[in-house]
């Protein structure tokens, strides 16, 4: 039986709405991804998340190639969504392996979003789940995106 190991939990407060918070995150991932935080051997030309529970997240390259990077498990327009994160901690692609990255998009004032996100089920990772958690929970991963995400999503 797996350990479970901490869940990596972090928030960012947007200056748009929920809608539009929930469309940024899901409609417009290319304009405030990182563009070094993907697998492919090109650049990102799109980072796609299809609207749909089942749907695919993956990431068209320029050179035309794709990468997976997991699936749609929640779709809750426009509260929430979770999304399977199949990337191994070798950086490569893994159908077998799933960990969750579920966020949910919190209205304070029509104008002001919450946006808490979850990273979980990191136990998935075996032995390198520790070394994965920290990864995750330092500054240049999941913070970096939150704080790119909101800067695109609280531009009108």
């Amino acid at each position: 039986m797996r350990t479970a190991i901490e869940t990596v939990r972090r928030h960012v407060v947007v200056a748009t709405g929920q809608r539009r918070a929930f469309e940024v995150f899901t409609a417009e991932m290319t304009s405030w991804w990182p563009p070094d935080h993907h697998i492919g051997a090109a650049p990102i030309e799109e980072i796609v998340i299809e609207p749909r529970e089942g749907g695919r997240w993956y990431t068209r390259h320029q050179d035309g190639s794709e990468t997976s990077t997991g699936f749609v498990s929640v779709w809750e327009p426009y509260e929430r969504v979770a999304l399977a994160w199949q990337i191994g901690a070798d950086w490569k692609y893994d159908p077998k392996l799933v960990t969750t990255v579920d966020l949910r998009f919190v209205a304070e004032t029509p104008e002001r979003t919450r946006v808490e996100l979850e990273h979980r089920d990191l136990e998935a990772f075996g032995p390198e789940a520790e070394r994965m958690r920290a990864m995750f929970e330092g500054p240049g991963a999941w913070n970096r995106t939150l704080e790119a995400f909101a800067a695109v999503a609280g531009r009108r």
